[in-house]
């Protein structure tokens, strides 16, 4: 769930309604785009599409009835689950869903000129994000690598996926907590104009 949230309160308010919630809060800063920044809730769900969406849209209603404007919602199933497409034609039959992949770098204290970092990842239709409000008390920085796949299945997918993961390890920068997902579901994918490519 993504809300729009750009004073000190609108952000103290939502934390307030994640914690009362239980869910995870993430300020996630894109760093150009419609909406560079975008305030977000992270929680699993269990169950059907139908029953995960409906629990997805009482908390967006929850969210709207405290004021917030939800801007997105989205749900999202694991790479291991079952039912996500293996073969590209499966894949372009749903034209609005999409693989999702996503690494996070970590860079050391100091390293501030991330260019090399952006043109690697753009080479590959790949885009970088940050948590705003994560500090780590080590002095390092981390972003977020996302890339996004449409109309491909499974093992190709998860084929430009590995290729990504290759040139950035060759940076010597330490990657982690490695995530595949398939969206299937995405209310506002033009969100993301300007920072991904492809969106409507």
């Amino acid at each position: 769930m993504t809300v729009a949230a750009r004073s000190e309160d609108d952000l103290r308010r939502f934390r307030a309604f994640c914690d009362a919630a239980s869910v995870k809060c993430i300020f996630i800063e894109l760093g150009r785009g419609a909406e560079p920044f975008q305030p977000m809730t992270a929680s699993y769900h269990h169950g059907t599409l139908p029953h995960a969406l409906e629990e997805a849209r009482a908390m967006a209603r929850a969210l709207a009835a405290e004021g917030f404007d939800v801007k997105r919602l989205k749900l999202e199933a694991l790479g291991k689950n079952r039912d996500i497409p293996e073969d590209d034609a499966t894949a372009r039959a749903q034209p609005a869903n999409y693989f999702e992949f996503h690494v996070k770098v970590l860079l050391p204290s100091g390293l501030t000129d991330l260019d090399t970092l952006r043109a690697r990842c753009e080479s590959h239709g790949a885009h970088l994000s940050r948590n705003a409000r994560k500090v780590r008390e080590d002095g390092a920085s981390e972003r977020f690598v996302t890339l996004r796949v449409y109309g491909l299945g499974r093992a190709n997918a998860e084929a430009r996926f590995s290729a990504l993961l290759e040139d950035l390890a060759a940076t010597g920068l330490k990657l982690t907590q490695r995530m595949r997902e398939w969206t299937v579901y995405d209310s506002n994918r033009g969100l993301d104009r300007g920072w991904l490519g492809d969106v409507t």
